[in-house]
């Protein structure tokens, strides 16, 4: 039985592990690298298995990160099963068919560059896949619940568990017996969310396993309070309300975005905010939301509750949808406005237009409220540079900078260690993956030291035997 680390190996994108057992080969996740130029060109790789003699997908949850290849898969022979919840397979979906016509715009500048210089376009710069593509990859999903254990084949049982990450993302189990004949438990974290989240529940916890695959996102530091954290939003919201700038949050579409419209609904439900108007700007969010509302039974308690008392998390006064390039576009016009669009890493998006028309005024408050990747703008706003480069035009950088760590979807240092205590003393390895390779050091160590010594931060395309 091997597992080869095909994404996330000291990086925190494209998630895939190939597992091969006996007869049975595979997959959990299938992501797409995002980033650097460097990481963008390995998305055109070819993958180092026959797509053809895949069996199953295991989809660990929705992020274009763990689900941004599926479709490159289907192209190139895949037609097994695409195994995860509803939630997961319906906001997959969405995601892959912006993610397919992101790739086309981004194509067709290429095309039109091409033109002038007479230059071919480079294989990297074409669209991996089309909407087209997309929708002929859903037919091979198959939905499950959390909870059900479920025989695959005589050498394969798995079981999905509650990730608390996004809705529907799961913790996968799985049983496997090996070429001897001796039964193997893997668990697979997926990304693991924070106790405490606003609307899904906390991740589920597992009391056994011989190998475990765990994200290390945030495995070496810990986020604020979730409500000091909306209190911060509260009053970086209001400062800029009195300042009459614009406050603009690249959000991503699924979960962060819901979770801000929650925190910004019960502002505006306890009279707290008043009078601000929220711009979303974000297609896909609007898509993701509807979806979220199909969904309840997925919430936590609170969002439930919510619910029952009438009141809508993701609706309240002065929320405006933007639809159309022609609406977002005009917002240029507008003070003393909230806008929410994606990228979440401002790598693309229409949140990208907003930070060239606002970043260099002083009155411009930005909040970040996700995980920047190394080579993302939104990364080098972070990291507080002077100056940025947007659509080949360079910006100064004035706005007023929020960082509010404690509406990240990933469980922090002390989230994941509490995680990883519940397995006991039963694993023979954990592996670390999803992760900046110093964070995943840092992980390690402490692990080594409060936990157990047999902890293995694997290379790319590194093959491992598991006995």
């Amino acid at each position: 039985m091997t597992i080869q680390f095909l994404g996330a190996a000291k990086t925190v994108t494209g998630s895939c592990y190939y597992v091969k057992v006996g007869d049975i080969q595979f997959l959990v996740d299938c992501g797409m690298f995002q980033g650097s130029d460097e990481l963008d060109r390995m998305n055109h790789d070819s993958f180092p298995f026959d797509p053809a003699q895949i069996d199953y997908v295991f989809l660990t949850h929705a992020h274009l990160d763990h689900c941004g290849r599926l479709p490159l898969l289907v192209k190139q022979g895949f037609h097994g099963k695409i195994i995860c919840t509803q939630p997961t397979r319906d906001l997959t979906k969405i995601v892959l068919l912006d993610a397919a016509n992101l790739q086309k715009e981004e194509e067709n500048r290429w095309i039109a560059k091409a033109k002038k210089t007479g230059i071919a376009v480079a294989e990297e710069n074409k669209a991996l896949y089309t909407e087209d593509d997309v929708d002929d990859l859903m037919k091979y999903f198959e939905v499950y619940p959390y909870g059900n254990s479920v025989n695959l084949t005589k050498e394969c049982e798995f079981r999905m568990r509650d990730a608390g990450h996004i809705l529907g993302s799961s913790i996968m189990e799985f049983w496997l017996t090996n070429e001897a004949g001796r039964l193997r438990k893997l668990v697979f974290s997926g990304d693991l969310g924070q106790p405490g989240a606003r609307i899904v529940s906390d991740p589920d916890m597992v009391r056994e396993a011989d190998y475990v695959i765990c994200e290390s996102t945030y495995g070496n530091r810990n986020h604020k309070d979730r409500n000091e954290t909306a209190l911060e939003l509260l009053a970086a919201l209001k400062d800029a309300q009195q300042e009459g700038g614009n406050v603009i949050i690249p959000s991503f579409a699924i979960e962060r975005t819901q979770e801000l419209l929650y925190e910004i609904n019960l502002f505006v439900e306890n009279g707290l905010l008043e009078s601000m108007p929220v711009y979303l700007d974000s297609p896909m969010a609007n898509k993701a939301t509807e979806i979220f509302k199909q969904y309840p039974t997925f919430y936590d308690d609170d969002a439930r509750r919510l619910l029952k008392n009438g009141d809508d998390p993701f609706e309240f006064k002065n929320l405006h949808n933007v639809d159309t390039v022609e609406e977002s576009k005009r917002l240029v016009e507008k003070h003393g406005i909230v806008i929410i669009a994606g990228a979440g890493m401002c790598n693309g998006g229409r949140v990208v237009h907003h930070l060239a028309n606002n970043i260099s005024d002083p009155r411009t408050h930005i909040i970040i409220v996700g995980y920047q990747v190394e080579g993302t703008l939104g990364r080098k706003i972070v990291d507080g540079e002077r100056f940025v480069t947007i659509n080949g035009q360079e910006y100064e950088n004035k706005a007023k900078l929020y960082t509010l760590g404690g509406f990240s979807g990933h469980s922090d240092k002390r989230d994941l260690m509490y995680w990883l205590r519940g397995f006991g003393h039963t694993p023979q390895m954990i592996f670390l993956v999803h992760g900046d390779q110093q964070i995943m050091s840092d992980f390690a160590d402490l692990i080594t030291k409060e936990i157990q010594p047999n902890v293995y931060m694997p290379d790319y395309r590194e093959e491992v035997t598991l006995r």
